[in-house]
């Protein structure tokens, strides 16, 4: 990286301010992209169905299917909102931005804690650990999440800990344990399975070898490499 007085400036020639200029404009949207995905975390929240929100979602993206993701966010999975809650702060972000600074890939952590009452009966005090990659564009000059979920590592039961409870994604109709694995507990920790490497953060080099923003293969390369 850059190591420059305010003197330096002055001797810099055009081709290494331009240089410069695009290397903190990525440093620009690193920031910029983490305070987008947060902002998404927030509003994944139970009790902000129905509110009007900023729109975090690239809706504009010739891959992304408005219809469905308008029918997604509106399909209730439980009776009542009340006793529910679905708080997943995001952490430790790995983020790469192409050199054009207009797409990057991402990766986070995500601890929560959650509060799920399916049929208005007792709530269940949930502790989870997952992980969100994904992608993200620019659209009308605001960075947009084109795609990425949260997909489980760990959800259990509060005081049951993850290695004798494990609870599955809440669906309707509920999904089963073959359609679970599938989906978002495909990488989730078993007890009687090695855990695989997986989703992997994107490395520097993620866009010379994967140049479609579609493109998901960055973060299974782990296991490719123990195929």
């Amino acid at each position: 990286m850059y190591d420059l007085t305010i003197e330096d400036f002055d001797l810099l020639t055009d081709e290494e301010f331009e240089r410069l200029e695009l290397e903190v404009g990525r440093l620009t949207s690193c920031w910029m992209v983490s305070n987008m995905r947060g902002g998404s975390a927030i509003y994944w929240d139970d009790q902000r169905i129905g509110e009007k929100r900023h729109e975090y979602m690239a809706l504009k993206h010739p891959s992304v299917n408005v219809e469905a993701e308008m029918a997604f966010r509106n399909k209730a999975v439980v009776d009542s909102l009340e006793g529910n809650s679905l708080i997943h702060p995001l952490t430790t972000p790995v983020i790469v931005v192409d050199k054009t600074n207009t797409k990057c890939r991402s990766v986070w952590r995500s601890l929560g804690v959650e509060g799920l009452s399916r049929f208005r009966e007792k709530p269940m005090a949930i502790i989870s650990l997952g992980s969100v990659p994904g992608a993200n564009v620019l659209e009308d000059g605001e960075w947009k999440r084109l795609w990425g979920a949260w997909l489980r590592l760990t959800k259990n039961e509060y005081h049951a800990g993850w290695v004798e409870s494990m609870e599955p994604t809440n669906t309707r109709p509920p999904l089963t344990p073959e359609q679970d694995r599938a989906m978002l507990g495909k990488y989730a920790y078993q007890k009687d399975e090695i855990r695989k490497a997986a989703p992997e953060p994107p490395h520097d080099d993620t866009w010379e070898i994967w140049p479609d923003e579609t493109d998901q293969s960055f973060q299974f390369i782990n296991l490719e490499k123990s195929t």
